[in-house]
């Protein structure tokens, strides 16, 4: 429990409910009757590579994406970040179903016949295998940053703890009661990003963090419905990345090791350095690797500084 409690406090990107205009490419859309917050950056050029869906992990939300998404869309991508629910400034609510089936639908509406190039961060590479899956949305390419798709038996039963009401407001009072100051805060994000944070980076997380009810939300939508755990097999004929920091402290690469034996055709990157925020805190490889991917070209080494 103190693990789980730890990783979830660490990760905790929660910005402000949704109501205002958070970024000027900033809109919201109805997805599965669920509030959602969307940013868009338009592909740069006249040629345009696949559409790119950027989704972020437990806790995170677009900013986690404030550096990559332009610099794809620079590129050549058309690029398209979400808030899940109950985290940045989409809705404090879960989708009645999985992530998947809300998303499916609607990214078929952004980019009609073409197939997407997909990312996610951590928890949010559970929503791309889900996508990869389903066959519900064409998939170019999948890239899975500093997470794996397929959750292990432990993993399994660890998230069955959250299904008691008890639990989850137990935990959402710790988060608001202890963890909601600078110093604190501040000290989380250094051990995500494996180094200290500038002050603008944990402005930009704990400000809407201080949204009331958010903890909660989360809580809550962790314990909603799941979409069924993925097979290697039905992952692995996607052409797919999978890209690590070296210095993870908070999922191991040990994990990346499974997900590779599970996908034994994915390319691989380590990122010298990094920690579990490559695309935060190494921005120029991590665009560098999975423009790769993206473009089918051979993969940077792998490891790179």
């Amino acid at each position: 429990m103190p693990r789980l409690v730890a990783l979830l406090l660490c990760l905790l990107v929660l910005p402000a409910a949704a109501g205002a205009q958070p970024f000027a490419n900033s809109r919201f859309e109805t997805l599965d009757g669920v509030k959602v917050h969307v940013r868009h950056w338009p592909a740069a050029g006249d040629a345009p590579g696949c559409p790119v869906l950027l989704v972020h992990g437990l806790g995170g939300s677009t900013f986690s994406f404030r550096t990559l998404a332009p610099a794809l869309a620079a590129a050549g991508h058309p690029v398209w970040a979400i808030d899940l629910p109950a985290y940045g400034y989409s809705a404090r609510e879960p989708f009645p179903g999985t992530a998947g089936e809300a998303l499916a639908p609607w990214l078929a509406a952004q980019a009609p016949g073409t197939a997407w190039c997909l990312l996610g961060h951590s928890m949010g590479t559970r929503v791309v295998g889900e996508l990869v899956r389903s066959g519900q949305v064409a998939v170019e390419h999948a890239v899975y940053v500093a997470g794996n798709p397929i959750l292990s038996e432990r993993e399994l039963k660890s998230r069955e703890r959250y299904r008691s009401p008890r639990i989850r407001r137990w935990l959402a009072s710790l988060v608001e009661s202890r963890y909601l100051d600078e110093d604190r805060f501040g000290k989380l994000l250094a051990k995500a990003y494996g180094r200290d944070p500038t002050a603008e980076e944990v402005q930009g997380y704990l400000s809407p963090l201080k949204t009331p009810g958010t903890a909660l939300a989360i809580m809550t939508g962790y314990s909603a419905e799941f979409p069924v755990n993925p097979r290697g097999e039905e992952l692995d004929h996607v052409p797919s990345l999978i890209l690590w920091g070296e210095n993870d402290a908070w999922v191991k690469p040990e994990v990346a090791d499974r997900l590779q034996a599970a996908l034994p055709s994915a390319q691989r990157v380590t990122i010298a350095g990094a920690g579990h925020s490559p695309m935060e805190t190494h921005p120029d490889q991590t665009r560098a690797a999975v423009l790769a991917r993206f473009r089918d070209a051979p993969a940077v080494a792998a490891t790179a500084r």
